[in-house]
């Protein structure tokens, strides 16, 4: 099983249409996947399920990480239905505030490594949505993964939040509090071509993080948007923009995957 954390430093950036467009990316090409909601906002939970959830969900499963727990908050998605592989979520929503601190304790850091344990069912990638911050929830989330993605769109505040996200992420392994962990790189996200500023600080990015900012960069299409209003699946929207969106979210998800030979960093 192979986990990914999907963060950011800031809201706006577009963190959950990512994490949308790789879920569906991963029902296309038959991966196996779990998407785990800790955004307390819970819009990832309402673009697969189409409604917030009001079954067990994840501040449950962070209260206590038993394999019960764990194993009934698990929820088929409706996305899945007739499709050769599986896409099931740990729903997520405001009460997962209840469990964040900006200072947890180690033992509060593993609670979801902990939980991911001791499930039963088995996927091929686990994605974690997490919240627009770097406290407790987000480090609940790395110290959980093998992977971070750092979203940032091309704005003004992207570097420092960007360089905050990815120090975070080797830290904690350092701590050895994330003993898997790698940091993967940032998606440049809502990307204007013809946009002046746009240019110049996707620029700004590639200089300063070189192969950190990963390709494709994925561009501001009111597909996107359309898809996730109507809670389908990226892969099944047939808008004017749908081709080229499921095209680089199909090349985003394979360098996911092709990450998991990557050589370990030095911290």
């Amino acid at each position: 099983m192979f986990t990914v954390s999907v963060c950011s430093l800031k809201g706006g950036v577009g963190k959950t249409s990512v994490t949308l467009g790789l879920a569906s990316a991963a029902l296309h090409q038959g991966v196996n996947t779990l998407v785990i909601d800790l955004d307390p906002q819970g819009d990832t939970t309402l673009g697969l399920l189409g409604e917030p959830a009001t079954t067990t969900d994840i501040a449950d499963v962070l209260s206590s990480p038993r394999t019960e727990t764990v194993d009934r908050a698990i929820i088929p998605t409706p996305w899945s239905q007739g499709a050769a592989s599986h896409l099931d979520i740990i729903p997520g929503g405001h009460r997962s505030v209840l469990v964040d601190t900006p200072a947890p304790g180690p033992k509060d850091i593993r609670r979801l490594r902990e939980a991911l344990d001791k499930r039963t069912h088995q996927w091929d990638l686990v994605i974690i949505d997490c919240p627009p911050s770097l406290n407790g929830l987000t480090q609940m989330a790395l110290a959980a993964s093998d992977r971070s993605l750092v979203v940032a769109e091309p704005g003004f505040f992207a570097v420092t939040a960007a360089d905050r996200a990815l120090k975070l992420a080797y830290e904690m392994r350092e701590e050895k509090l994330a003993p898997t962990l790698q940091p993967l790189g940032l998606v440049v996200n809502r990307y204007r071509p013809r946009s002046v500023e746009h240019q110049y600080r996707l620029a700004e990015l590639r200089e300063l993080f070189g192969d950190k900012v990963l390709e494709p960069v994925i561009e501001e299409r009111v597909g996107l948007q359309q898809a996730q209003g109507g809670a389908v699946p990226l892969h099944r929207y047939e808008g004017a923009s749908g081709k080229r969106l499921t095209e680089d979210f199909d090349a985003l998800l394979k360098v996911v995957l092709d990450s998991r030979e990557m050589v370990p960093e030095q911290s």
